[in-house]
């Protein structure tokens, strides 16, 4: 937390994720003079069975949890999500309007495309690649839930969950009047790039930024598009913030 600050960024993992994923946009926000705080949301961070057991009504009351506790101390709250986070992040900020003052999501899925022939290659290629290579330790760095049978035997549960969450941040979309970024990649195996489409067709009460990149994957994002993200969040905060001051881009 930064002292005297009157602002805080929440950061929200994703669909079997983990904070150390957004971990250096929290520090980037942080030495920019907000506070910052990363989550993690029920049944991550554990077993497989916690993780098959949870539901996306458990994940959505934790982060609201979470925005109504910060809500006592700070003025201004952001939401940052990462994939199933960006959908949290939406139905948070409908729940919490006069609280969230923007969002910013990276690869949220309104459509996906994870059996597609791509996703099956990436995934091949994972297994494949070697321990030393940067794709491959994004991938096992971002994870937060240990393998085991139980996500092969009860892996449709979760699942199932996410397709309810996503239904259901969909429906909320047209009630966000708030500013969004939303950052997208063509080269994603996992959100399909039809999301942002619809985005845009039902976003509709709120101003909207697209990023498209190229070249980085679900849980992958290159250095140059990594400094691409970084950047454009700041930028998004310092656009909407009371604060004064000029952000720097670190």
């Amino acid at each position: 937390m930064n002292p005297g600050s009157s602002s805080i960024v929440l950061f929200i993992h994703g669909f079997m994720g983990s904070p150390q994923q957004l971990c250096s946009l929290a520090q980037a926000v942080h030495q920019n003079g907000y506070s910052a705080a990363t989550l993690l949301l029920p049944g991550h961070g554990g077993s497989a069975r916690d993780f098959t057991s949870s539901t996306f009504e458990g994940w959505q009351r934790h982060v609201d949890s979470k925005i109504e506790r910060f809500s006592a101390d700070f003025e201004n709250i952001w939401l940052v999500g990462h994939s199933m986070g960006g959908l949290l992040a939406i139905n948070s900020a409908v729940s919490f309007s006069r609280s969230v003052r923007g969002i910013f999501t990276i690869a949220c899925p309104f459509r996906m495309s994870m059996f597609s022939p791509y996703a099956i290659r990436i995934r091949f290629k994972q297994v494949i690649s070697k321990k030393s290579d940067p794709m491959r330790i994004a991938y096992l760095t971002g994870s937060s839930v240990t393998p085991s049978l139980s996500l092969i035997w009860y892996g449709h549960r979760p699942t199932s969950e996410l397709k309810k969450l996503m239904s259901a941040a969909r429906s909320n979309l047209s009630q966000v009047h708030i500013p969004v970024t939303a950052v997208y990649s063509t080269s994603d195996e996992l959100t399909s790039i039809l999301s942002l489409d619809i985005l845009k067709a039902e976003l509709t009460a709120a101003p909207l930024v697209t990023i498209v990149l190229t070249d980085s994957l679900h849980a992958y994002y290159p250095e140059k598009e990594q400094s691409v993200i970084k950047e454009s969040l700041l930028r998004f905060l310092w656009g909407i913030s009371p604060e004064k001051g000029i952000p720097c881009l670190v």
